[in-house]
């Protein structure tokens, strides 16, 4: 048997109204009603009230399409010294102090891919224009570094030619 609603609780929509107005929008059905040369009309009734809803699109603001957000899936994986480990921790760290919230490294770093996503024309203008790079073998760590240091030239000055993020 159905509750009745107390007067200071929600009642019961089993149609929420998010779907009621892309259902019209989307629709040219019988439910739709013109009011005027400009106006839709939507009237539904609740089983709860004793008088129709009328939802007016005009009058209410339009539905965002909700972001889709993917699931957090892949594992990318770095190779760090000891030295850079401890430095990026000790950095992390301060960061978190001076935001004065929880912090980890993730984070940060999926931050540093939003910056590079939001670079990445710039980025790859500064490539086109600077030397051709050959990668080492993982076997020479100064070979390496020194690699990893030009490609980190290209990106800042990629990034300092970058509008700010919106």
């Amino acid at each position: 048997m159905a509750k009745r609603v107390s007067g200071n609780e929600k009642p019961y929509r089993p149609v929420d109204e998010a779907l009621v107005r892309s259902v019209l929008r989307g629709s040219d059905s019988e439910e739709t009603t013109s009011v005027s040369e400009n106006t839709a009309a939507l009237s539904v009734r609740d089983s709860n009230l004793s008088e129709p809803i009328t939802i007016d699109p005009q009058q209410s603001p339009p539905i965002q399409p909700e972001p889709v957000i993917e699931k957090l899936s892949r594992e990318k994986r770095v190779l760090l010294t000891k030295s850079e480990e401890r430095e990026i921790e000790r950095f992390v760290s301060r960061l978190a102090e001076e935001l004065e919230t929880p912090l980890k490294l993730s984070h940060v770093l999926r931050s540093c891919m939003t910056i590079l996503r939001h670079a990445q024309k710039e980025i790859i203008a500064q490539a086109s224009h600077s030397e051709k790079l050959e990668r080492p073998p993982n076997g020479d760590p100064v070979a390496l570094a020194e690699f990893e240091y030009k490609l980190a030239q290209i990106i800042s000055d990629a990034l300092s030619k970058t509008p700010p993020l919106d």
